[in-house]
């Protein structure tokens, strides 16, 4: 009897949730660096791996992505939208600071936003003279002539539109003009864009009601009280289909990770492990609005190299509206990626000068195509 009560009250909080015009999703590791490299250790080197680094702990550890989506239209409640109706979308990948990188599908237009300090800063620890030469990247850029102002305003780290397309033009073009490592340039338009994938419509509906449909094939729930002024219910899956409910945001998650030179966190259970997930459910206020499940449960390669080891909590936080802007930023087409070299090139120029004449005035000149 208190397994059915429960599964309405769960059904009720869900359909509070997806009562909004557009949700939030917010997806990070409940744990500290620590705790996360002996979890890492634990699934790489039983399997030949390399040990964690104490720089891959700590990122995974500080590991925050933001996914928001909505009805372009803000007239229709999530639960009301079908497979085939639009949504627009964004999300953020940060690592404890400022974002690192950003994608967006507005109005079937796809917005990036790239932040060089960050990445230098947070990503790659770079030392004080690193993160100051990437600032100083940033506001040289916005310094830029306006015949290159889509170049200029995305090398400062603001959000532009791009054609997924010429991918490959733009890596060439960082590569071979802004001088960046071309594995590093490729990876992140790659990272950019696999992450778009998370804001299709398909994939968000999945993921709303991924939940219920777990629920429903074999989920069990148990009350587990009050705490911190929310009620917290355990619902227990078949690893199987608590690994499809959680898929679209974990397989996005782990490509980003791999983008950024970090190690998978887990690998999907096989259709016959007869294993169970739990996760810790939070119910505030009649709404679903947290939820945490330690990935080292899950079954495959990585959970049995895991054991023993520290559990790997997901941290899911849940809210209805949206956290990051779903309007579509200002832009005159896509950005070109001749004038993505134009304006690198330029910058290249700018900071040999400025290496040979430190005192030298940063005043941009004319520039010729």
């Amino acid at each position: 009897m208190e397994h059915v009560q429960a599964g309405r009250e769960m059904s009720a909080a869900v359909d509070e949730l997806l009562s909004w015009e557009s949700l939030t999703i917010g997806a990070g590791i409940d744990a500290t660096p620590e705790e996360v490299a002996a979890y890492l250790d634990a699934v790489t080197t039983r399997d030949g791996g390399a040990p964690a680094t104490p720089g891959q702990a700590r990122l995974l550890a500080e590991l925050e992505l933001t996914v928001a989506v909505g009805d372009p239209d803000r007239e229709r409640r999530m639960r009301d939208l079908g497979p085939d109706d639009e949504l627009d979308g964004a999300m953020t990948v940060n690592f404890g600071g400022r974002d690192v990188a950003g994608v967006k599908n507005i109005e079937d237009r796809t917005y990036v936003r790239v932040g060089a300090q960050s990445i230098v800063d947070d990503v790659y620890g770079g030392d004080e003279a690193a993160v100051a030469a990437a600032a100083r990247f940033e506001e040289d850029a916005q310094e830029l002539p306006s015949s290159v102002g889509a170049a200029a305003g995305a090398l400062h780290g603001n959000w532009t539109e791009i054609d997924p397309y010429l991918l490959d033009d733009y890596a060439a073009a960082l590569h071979e003009a802004g001088g960046v490592d071309e594995e590093a340039a490729g990876r992140l338009g790659t990272a950019l864009v696999d992450g778009a994938s998370l804001l299709v419509p398909e994939t968000q509906l999945a993921l709303a009601d991924a939940l219920g449909d777990a629920l429903r094939s074999g989920g069990e729930l148990h009350r587990r009280g009050d705490a911190d002024g929310a009620e917290q219910v355990d619902v227990s899956l078949p690893a199987a289909d608590a690994w499809r409910a959680l898929d679209p945001l974990l397989g996005v998650m782990t490509e980003q990770l791999r983008q950024f030179g970090l190690p998978p966190l887990v690998t999907a259970p096989d259709e016959e492990d007869g294993g169970r997930v739990t996760a810790r459910l939070q119910i505030r206020n009649g709404v679903l609005t947290d939820a945490t499940v330690d990935l080292a449960q899950f079954g495959g390669a990585a959970a049995e190299a895991a054991d023993g080891a520290p559990a790997l909590p997901l941290h899911l936080s849940l809210a209805g509206g949206s956290a990051l802007s779903l309007k579509p930023p200002e832009s005159d087409g896509p950005l070109d990626p001749a004038e993505l070299t134009v304006a690198l090139m330029y910058l290249r120029v700018q900071a040999e000068e400025r290496a040979e004449d430190p005192d030298r005035a940063d005043v941009p000149g004319p520039m010729q195509p």
